[in-house]
């Protein structure tokens, strides 16, 4: 076996280390607290969001089903067109509440404060008495 027919071994190896390289120093990162992940399924209100639930569900059920099913045949299988079907549906319904949200929030002028700070759980703190406006 020559040294060219190892190649693409070799950079599988390579890339799968990579891959794993990045995924430790993620996992790092949220078990130390540097990447947050409290509101990860929320909406911009804090609520939650079953559409960004059902994507992130879905996403990892299919794709665990698929890792499962390649490491039992020991080769990468076929994703059947219906799986990536169903997998855009649920990415659709996630971009169309984000949709209707946006929309939402920029019709209603309420939800829209100019000049007010990020956090909107705090309230303005009122002026000292005595003090000018």
């Amino acid at each position: 076996m020559g040294p060219w027919l190892q190649l693409p071994v070799i950079i599988g190896l390579l890339t799968m280390l990579v891959v794993l390289g990045l995924a430790v120093v993620v996992l790092w990162k949220v078990a130390t607290g540097a990447i947050d992940l409290t509101y990860l399924i929320s909406e911009p209100d804090k609520k939650a969001s079953l559409s960004r639930f059902q994507f992130l569900i879905f996403t990892f059920v299919v794709a665990g089903l698929f890792l499962l099913l390649s490491i039992e045949s020991g080769t990468f299988v076929d994703i059947p067109p219906n799986v990536l079907l169903l997998l855009g549906i649920s990415g659709g319904s996630y971009a169309v509440s984000k949709g209707i949200a946006a929309s939402v929030a920029k019709s209603n002028p309420a939800t829209q404060s100019k000049g007010a700070p990020e956090n909107s759980d705090v309230a303005p703190v009122p002026p000292a008495a005595g003090q000018n406006q």
